[in-house]
This record gives C-alpha cells, sequence and structure tokens, in this order.
C-alpha cells in the first residue's frame, strides 16, 4: 500500500493512493476520527465515488446504443492515481482515462481529487475535465466513515437549520420513487431502525452543513459543503461507524431506462469544459 501524510502544526492525514482513499485525520496516532477498516463490517474507509454514486439496474448502462457495466459506485475507487502537485498540507491526485477505463465508460477524461490540511480539518475537492470531442455524462461524491466509540444510539445529527426530514426509500439497492417523511428540525436522532433499509438519502437538501454529535452534545464532525445535490447516511449493523456521503448524482430507480445521459442527477460536460466541487471536514473535538 502506498500512502502520503500531509501535516499542519494541529492536525496530520494520511491518504492512500489507491483510490486516493483518505485514511486518517486527526491530531495524533490515537485520535483518527475516521473509523480504522475492519474487514468483518466494511472494507473501506472514505472511498471516492467516480464515475457514478450508487448502483446501477443489473450494474449495466448504456450510451449510444451500446451497453457497458459497471458495478456500485463506479472504479476510481479501485483505481492507483498519481501524485501531480504535493505541499506539506496538500496534494493533487490524479486519474486519467485509459484502456481499462474506456471498456466500462467510454469518455476521456482527467479526475483529479485534491486535499487540502488546515488548522481545522480539511478540504476534499472532486475536479473532473472531458478531454474528448463529445459530451462526456457522470456523477461524483465521497463516502467517509466517522469512528463511534458507543453504539449508534448514542448520536445524532445536527442541521445548520431546520429541514425537512424527507428520506428517500429503497428497493434494495435502488430508489423506488417514494419518500418517507419526518418532520421538519434541526436535528435528527440515529439508530439502528434508521439503517434498516440501508442508507438514508436526502436529494437537493437546503442546508449546507450538518454536525455528528454525541448525546452530551460534544461535536464530533462537521461537515460543509456549498453544493451537493444530494447526502447520505450509512453504517451497518453493529459496525463502529456512521458515513456522511456528500453526493452529486445518486443510485438509478427501480424503472431507470438505463440510459447514461437520462439518468437522473447526472452531471454533462461539455467538450474541454472542467468542473470542481467540494466539502469540508472540519474536527473540533480532535482540536480541543
Amino acid at each position: 500500500m502506498k500512502t502520503l501524510e500531509l501535516r499542519t502544526n494541529s492536525i496530520r492525514a494520511e491518504i492512500n493512493l489507491h483510490g486516493a482513499e483518505l485514511l486518517f485525520l486527526g491530531k495524533n496516532s490515537d485520535s483518527n476520527i475516521l473509523w480504522s477498516k475492519q474487514t468483518d463490517h466494511w472494507n473501506r474507509v472514505a472511498p471516492n465515488l467516480f464515475p457514478i454514486v450508487g448502483k446501477l439496474v443489473n450494474d449495466s448502462y448504456t450510451f449510444q446504443g451500446k451497453s457497458y457495466q459497471m458495478s456500485q459506485h463506479g472504479f476510481a475507487r479501485d483505481r492507483e492515481f498519481e501524485v501531480v502537485e504535493q505541499t506539506e498540507s496538500s496534494v493533487r491526485l490524479r486519474l486519467i482515462s485509459d484502456p481499462e477505463s474506456i471498456h466500462v465508460y467510454p469518455f476521456s477524461f482527467v479526475f483529479d481529487v485534491c486535499f487540502s490540511l488546515s488548522e481545522a480539518g480539511i478540504t476534499l475537492s472532486y475536479e473532473t475535465q472531458n478531454t474528448g470531442t463529445e459530451p462526456l455524462y457522470y456523477s461524483v461524491g465521497g463516502h467517509p466513515a466517522f469512528h463511534l466509540e458507543e453504539s449508534i444510539g448514542n448520536y445524532y445529527l445536527e442541521f445548520d437549520s431546520d429541514v425537512q426530514l424527507e428520506r428517500e426509500e429503497l428497493v434494495g439497492s435502488y430508489f423506488s420513487g417514494e419518500s418517507t417523511y419526518y418532520g421538519v428540525s434541526h436535528h435528527l436522532n440515529l439508530s439502528e431502525e434508521l439503517f434498516e433499509n440501508d442508507a438514508f438519502v436526502m436529494k437537493n437538501p437546503t442546508f449546507r452543513s450538518v454536525c455528528l454529535k454525541n448525546q452530551d452534545g460534544e461535536t464530533l464532525v462537521h461537515m460543509k459543503c456549498d453544493s451537493w445535490t444530494a447526502i447520505g447516511f450509512w453504517t451497518k449493523k453493529d459496525a463502529p461507524f456512521l458515513c456522511i456521503e456528500p453526493w452529486w448524482g445518486w443510485a438509478d430507480k427501480v424503472d431507470s431506462s438505463g440510459k447514461l445521459e437520462d439518468k437522473e442527477g447526472i452531471i454533462e460536460l461539455k467538450a474541454a469544459e472542467k468542473k470542481s466541487v467540494n466539502y469540508i471536514i472540519e474536527i473540533p473535538s480532535v482540536l480541543k
């Protein structure tokens, strides 16, 4: 495993070049706010999702009349990234289309994952460039898992304002088109029951930040984003983590046509166009 380290005076981060995956974020060796991977629960820590988010019906899609296979969340999380630029506290990692990617995703692209460490936390940016001559269609997102010391019922989410808590319902791994309304509130109590049907997903969220807090009111993680088009919260039964997932795109509906260009939530990039999105993880619990 090839990793690199970023540092400031207060905190450090460790990143795996395989998948450009953040593995550690904290002050010292025993202060990682990310969960320490235990493969009996989940074999990842903070994968980057590209060029799709979620699952395609039958793990396939069509583009210009041709069918392609692609597994859940795309292939970037399983590819090696190269270091393009690096300072003591920042790095730009790059994945470029190649014959292997073209086989499952027929577009020419440059996909950069950028990390910038500050005294308060870290900013992750996803920069996608269409290097082809035709429009490119993609989704992108993060999937960081945060460590829980206690059972999930001892935590809650706090939003930056009162929000309509509306959950997009899943049938298996696909959206049904139905939703469940939990009312208007500035917080959401967590429980095992909340995740019995997989992730709690909210499309087009109106809030721009969310905090993970314990029952004492201590903020463990503060995530901020001004452009996400969906957000997912996810864990597994008895697993010591909660994922807070900023997304730009989401899984198929059960009745999806399968056409990539018609996929709900998909982003279109014109030839030579570039788009960047980002989110911020702040860690007040570590910096006390």
